[in-house]
């Protein structure tokens, strides 16, 4: 998957360290839901998935972000990322102790059974 302009634009106003964190987190997504669009929504990175927005995820000055801002994900594995600052939308990490790529894979594939599901009920 090519990386998109916006997106790309995104990640070259990137910190070295935030950047090589953030787009760890970006090749692992691709890998797992390789017809995952990227985009920038609001100016976050996220992959969108049969129209949804799966998963995203952003630099800011003092920490990095991982987000699921629709469904109950982050509820329902909250305890597998206690050790992280977090709320019901958001993991909050830095890019020093970047999130463990277990629980990206996790989360990711949970949003995408999660998306499914909604799609299938719509049928």
């Amino acid at each position: 998957m090519s990386i998109p302009e916006e997106v790309a634009a995104y990640f070259l106003k990137l910190p070295e360290k935030d950047r090589q964190a953030l787009d760890a987190i970006s090749q692992q997504i691709q890998e797992l839901v390789p017809t995952a669009q990227l985009k920038l929504s609001r100016g976050v990175p996220f992959f969108y998935y049969k129209g949804k927005r799966a998963v995203g995820f952003r630099s800011s000055k003092t920490h990095l972000s991982f987000f699921i801002m629709e469904g109950t994900v982050l509820n329902r594995y909250r305890k597998l990322f206690a050790a992280y600052d977090n709320s019901n939308t958001v993991i909050r990490f830095q890019p020093e102790r970047p999130l463990d790529p277990t629980i990206i894979e996790k989360l990711v594939l949970a949003r995408i059974e999660e998306i499914d599901a909604k799609s299938d009920n719509k049928k």
